[in-house]
Formats: C-alpha cells, sequence, structure tokens
C-alpha cells in the first residue's frame, strides 16, 4: 500500500451531484493526501464526523492524524486492523442541470370573468444547481455516498407546481392572456421558487413554463369564438360555403350518385340564406335591363331609315355606323 494518496473525483454520470470517497462512508484518510478539485466541483473534507472545509478547484494538502506505518502501529492494540481517526471527502457538481420537467399533479383552481371556475394544468421544465454545498449536504443528502439528480427532482417540482398555483391568479385576469404572460409567469415562479431552494443549498437558475391548458370544453368555445372572429361577415361566408356545396353536389350527379347529387342539390336550395336569394333576384333583374336594350342589328335599321328619309346626312350615318359596329 503507497505511503501517500491521492484523492480526485471524475464523475462519468451526467445526472450525478455528489460522490463520496471512500464510497463506503468514512475511511482511514492518511496525513499529506492529495486533494485534487476541478473548477466544476467542491470538495468537502469532514475529520472526525465534522466539516472541516469546503475547497474550491485546485490542489490541497489533507491533515489527517492517520501518519503512514506510525498511527497503524500505536492504535492496533486497542482498536485491531481499523484506525480510530476516520475521514471521508464529498466531491459536489456546481454544474447546472437543465431539463428537469415539472407538471401539476392536482389542477389549479382558476376563475376567469367569463368562463367561471375552471381547472388548469400546467407543463414545462426548469434549471437548478447547488449553491451552498455544505448546506446541501446537511440538509438532503446525509451520509449517502452518492447523490442523483433524480433523487430531488420530485421535490423541485412540489415546490414550482405550488408557487405557480400561487403566483398565476396575481398575474393573469383571463385565460384567453395565458399564451401572452408565459414569460411573465415564468420569471415569477423562478422568483418565488428561489425562496424555498435556498434554504436547502439549491438555486432555480430557469423556470419554463411550455403550456398552461384549460379543460377541454372550454378549450371547444375558445376555438368557436376565434373561428367566429375569423370568418367576419356571416353572410358572405354563407354565401361561399353554399356556392361551393352545390358544385360538389353538381359534380357528384354523374353517374350512380344521380340521386344522391340532386338531392343534396335541392337540399341546399331549400337552406339557402335570404342573402344569397337576394343576390341571385339582383342577378335576374340586371339581366332583365339588359335584354331591354336595343340590339346591334335594331340599331343600324335606325340608322338607315333615318339616312334614307333624309334627316342625316352621309358623314353621319357612317360615322354612328362605324360606332355602332365597334361596340359589338
Amino acid at each position: 500500500m503507497p505511503l501517500m494518496e491521492v484523492i480526485e473525483s471524475v464523475a462519468n454520470y451526467p445526472s450525478q451531484i455528489i460522490e463520496r470517497v471512500p464510497e463506503g462512508g468514512s475511511g482511514e484518510i492518511k496525513y499529506g493526501a492529495q486533494l485534487t478539485v476541478r473548477d466544476y466541483q467542491w470538495a468537502i473534507f469532514y475529520r472526525d464526523g465534522q466539516a472541516m472545509a469546503v475547497f474550491e478547484g485546485g490542489r490541497h494538502v489533507l491533515t489527517t492524524q492517520n501518519i503512514p506505518i506510525l498511527t497503524k502501529l500505536v492504535t492496533q492494540f486497542g482498536y485491531g486492523s481499523d484506525s480510530p481517526f476516520r475521514a471521508d471527502v464529498l466531491f459536489v457538481e456546481r454544474k447546472i442541470f437543465p431539463n428537469i420537467k415539472w407538471g401539476t399533479s392536482d389542477p389549479i383552481v382558476f376563475r376567469d370573468p367569463d368562463f367561471q371556475l375552471m381547472r388548469l394544468r400546467a407543463f414545462g421544465t426548469c434549471a437548478i444547481k447547488v449553491s451552498d454545498p455544505l448546506l446541501f449536504i446537511n440538509n438532503l443528502v446525509g451520509a449517502r455516498e452518492c447523490f442523483d439528480i433524480s433523487d430531488i427532482s420530485d421535490y423541485v417540482r412540489q415546490i414550482i407546481a405550488s408557487c405557480l398555483s400561487r403566483t398565476i391568479g396575481s398575474l393573469v385576469a383571463s385565460i384567453v392572456e395565458l399564451p401572452q404572460k408565459y414569460q411573465i409567469i415564468s420569471e415569477a415562479v423562478a422568483i418565488e421558487s428561489r425562496k424555498t431552494l435556498e434554504l436547502m443549498g439549491l438555486e432555480v437558475v430557469q423556470v419554463v413554463v411550455n403550456s398552461i391548458n384549460p379543460p377541454d370544453s372550454v378549450q371547444e368555445i375558445i376555438d368557436k369564438r376565434t373561428s367566429m372572429a375569423v370568418i367576419g361577415d356571416m353572410s358572405r361566408y354563407m354565401q361561399f360555403q353554399t356556392a361551393n356545396a352545390l358544385e360538389i353536389a353538381a359534380e357528384s350527379s354523374s353517374g350512380a350518385g344521380d340521386g344522391v347529387g340532386i338531392g343534396a342539390g335541392l337540399g341546399l336550395g331549400l337552406m339557402m340564406p335570404p342573402a344569397i336569394s337576394q343576390s341571385l333576384a339582383s342577378m335576374d333583374t340586371a339581366s332583365a335591363a339588359r335584354s331591354s336594350e336595343p340590339s346591334v342589328a335594331d340599331r343600324l335599321q335606325t340608322l338607315n331609315n333615318l339616312f334614307e328619309q333624309g334627316l342625316i346626312d352621309e358623314a353621319t350615318f357612317q360615322s354612328k355606323r362605324t360606332e355602332v359596329l365597334n361596340a359589338i
């Protein structure tokens, strides 16, 4: 066994927050052990059950009572093979853990001025990191030899959902405003949740609200209102829809579907709105007005009669005749 030792941690698991050395708990770390801490870590040195120091990135020399060879010779008669001078090191990740999904396990009761009381469900993601390693170890980790982000994610979800239920009522007056205020709600929930999580040595870096959904029945009503607003002039919309339906019925009236097409056309004709009937009536009136106008042949015959009777000269006759012919 070497007289000196090097203690370090290279965490290979992206979700791992802490790692204890030695793994099984406190051990016999030798006097003068070299502790290597990377910039993305903290290292907490425990000796005789107490946290002696929190080390940041760099190389550090540990001071224990386990002097190589000498300590074993002195203590083996009273304590056996194990040294009574126990020590261990906990490495804590300083990085940000993103994409922690959260959601409301119980719906949030919301009072809307148009739809009254309703139940909302919300979903999103958040990002957290350890802000105080000693507080985090003492309050959440304890004697565990390793700690994963999944061990804390449920607690974080509950905190965020609780803050959301308290925040949404003060920031939103109607569910119609919800999509426009996702960013404001996210920032408010992040600020509110920090007050609770900082007591555990954690910090909420970001909260993202992806969706806040009303019940399906309310969503259907909102969709209908939106469709009505897009349609605008209902009479013109009905004319357009009826014209399309008549065209489809006419196209489907060939072959074996003659009866179906004719029946559909008759049914649509009976359901034709008054606005369309008025439009067709105006078209008939315009056609009748156009049919009362004299034809080209009648106008040429009238010009010829006037010329033969000597009422107009030849130059006028030729000029008017040309105008009539050009108008065809």
